[in-house]
């Protein structure tokens, strides 16, 4: 596994995914904008990557992840990072 060819993908996607949860964040709140940053954002990045960055995809393809694959591993990585942030945002 190619770990830093998944890091680069996961920065690539979650970068247009933090600025669409934080325009959400200041469209409603806190809560919203970590649940688009678990569901909806990584849809939004991911259309962002595939128009910006579409010919990637065959490097991705080649070292064995397919686009279902990479956003998987996106979507959990979310999952696992907005849990503790919902937790503690619940607290404050």
């Amino acid at each position: 596994m190619n770990v830093r060819a998944l890091w680069s993908y996961y920065i690539d996607v979650n970068i247009v995914n933090l600025i669409f949860s934080i325009f959400i964040m200041y469209l409603f709140n806190r809560y919203w904008a970590i649940f688009m940053f678990c569901t909806l954002g990584i849809f939004v990045g991911r259309f962002a990557f595939q128009y910006f960055k579409n010919n990637e995809y065959n490097l991705y393809y080649n070292l064995g992840f397919s686009k279902l694959k990479l956003l998987k591993i996106v979507w959990v990585l979310n999952l696992i990072i907005a849990l503790p942030l919902f937790i503690i945002a619940l607290a404050i």
